[in-house]
């Protein structure tokens, strides 16, 4: 069996996307000797992937409204912090466009994932931090409960790292089959993976095992739908694939049936996520001639997105008719008697201006259909990152599960009963911490980038 390799470092960074580049290099600005492991062949994660834009909420109170079942703590965190947060990217190179206003109430700058990615790295290894692709967490070391590195695997075998203090941001689980049909669907193995594909949930897995608390929503995750099978792209499609017009639509599943009200969430994520609830995690998008020139914040016009994935080879339908529409949709899987039935029944009650009172209803976008050309595109449910994950304080630390209580929102126990500790030296970032967003929402590379900067700059402290 081959020896293990051994480093020795101050901070040990499980991760080389976003959360993990910004937890480094601050913990390398508070003097800290850093290592940074990443699982793949490059840095940068999905936020290499990304359309860049670093955003969240413009106020606490938006959060509330807009994601009332998150952790209230964490999330007011990233409000506050973000701010800041850009101008420390600016500082360090970073290519920044102006502030601008996103989805009515959030507030944030947009860069290019490719450019932030080398400019993250260049800054940090001007300041001497190491980092190893390639490279990937196996677990943590904890001699009596407190972490003092970790055992990863390389190219050339087995890695023994001990480390004052190890940041876990290994980008959530969303690669991991298993772990999402656990919690997430049943049809976990149909949906897309819309983002790199080396998010596991090794960090989560080696905390669990290192006795960590996990939060709540371990069932929710973000992304949005994309061009159902055939079509045909790769991982710099997934922008131009992405069906965002969706809350505009009318959604139906393979049984020709709504399932969700299209028009929740703070964009079509919420739908995507229902989607993925759905047989084959497919759903078909139906829309006419008024939405099909519809402009909304969030993406090209509904009828640019489906020549594209026309030309990309998916199943896309026009047709003069909806009884036209529905034949063919029906070499969809859908029946087409229960697709008219669907339509008809939610263009009275939209139209009647009782939306609300569909089952499920729709309380939003009332756009009927009835403008021809009518059109259709069979989308499937794509995944980026995964919502739920490791419990932490608002300086990162993960919360040790045998020291914790219940989650439960309407526990009775008094203030007395309640206690917290952290597993020693451990600490979380970006998707690996769970509660900044959930069925809805809060901006990812906004929370990979405040909570990679304060987990690195307290991890330093250790």
């Amino acid at each position: 069996m081959t020896a293990a390799r051994a480093l020795t470092t101050d901070v040990l960074v499980s991760g080389g996307g976003m959360a993990g580049l910004c937890a480094a290099l601050a913990a390398a600005q508070q003097g800290a000797k850093v290592l940074v492991l990443e699982k793949g062949n490059r840095f940068g994660g999905s936020m290499y992937l990304s359309n860049g834009i670093v955003w969240t909420f413009a106020n606490t109170d938006e959060v509330r409204r807009r994601i009332p079942d998150g952790d209230a703590a964490l999330q007011d965190l990233l409000v506050s912090h973000l701010g800041d947060g850009l101008a420390w990217l600016q500082a360090h190179g970073v290519d920044l466009e102006p502030e601008r206003v996103y989805l009515q109430c959030g507030r944030g700058r947009a860069a290019s994932g490719v450019q932030m990615t080398q400019a993250l790295v260049d800054a940090l290894r001007r300041r001497g931090g190491q980092l190893l692709a390639n490279t990937a967490l196996q677990q943590l070391s904890t001699p009596d409960g407190a972490v003092t590195g970790a055992l990863a695997f390389g190219p050339e075998g087995p890695v023994r790292i001990g480390a004052r203090a190890v940041v876990l941001a290994t980008g959530g689980f969303q690669g991991n089959a298993e772990l999402l049909a656990r919690y997430v669907s049943p049809h976990a193995a149909s949906m897309y993976l819309r983002a790199n594909p080396w998010s596991t949930g090794d960090g989560l897995q080696a905390a669990l095992d290192a006795g960590a608390a996990t939060t709540p929503w371990l069932d929710t995750f973000y992304g949005h739908a994309l061009a159902a099978p055939p079509a045909r792209f790769d991982a710099f499609g997934f922008q131009e694939m992405s069906h965002k017009y969706g809350p505009f639509a009318v959604a139906l599943n393979l049984h020709g049936q709504r399932f969700a009200d299209e028009s929740a969430g703070t964009g079509e994520e919420w739908l995507n996520s229902q989607i993925a609830r759905q047989p084959q995690a497919s759903a078909a998008y139906v829309f006419d001639a008024v939405v099909a020139g519809h402009e909304y914040e969030g993406g090209a016009l509904a009828r640019v997105v489906l020549e594209r994935a026309r030309q990309a080879g998916g199943p896309v339908a026009h047709a003069a008719t909806l009884d036209e529409l529905a034949l063919q949709m029906h070499g969809w899987g859908l029946p087409p008697g229960e697709v008219l039935q669907t339509l008809a029944g939610y263009n009275a009650a939209v139209t009647a201006g009782r939306g609300e009172f569909l089952h499920p209803p729709r309380r939003g976008n009332p756009f009927p259909v009835l403008q021809p050309p009518f059109s259709a595109a069979l989308v499937r449910s794509g995944i980026t990152f995964t919502c739920g994950g490791l419990r932490t304080d608002l300086d990162m630390r993960v919360l040790r599960r045998a020291q914790s209580v219940s989650t439960l929102p309407l526990v009775t126990a008094g203030r007395d009963e309640f206690s917290f500790a952290a597993v020693r030296n451990l600490f979380a970032a970006g998707c690996d911490v769970g509660g900044f967003s959930t069925n809805a929402y809060l901006g990812g590379l906004a929370q990979a980038l405040v909570s990679g900067r304060i987990a690195g700059a307290c991890a330093a402290g250790c």
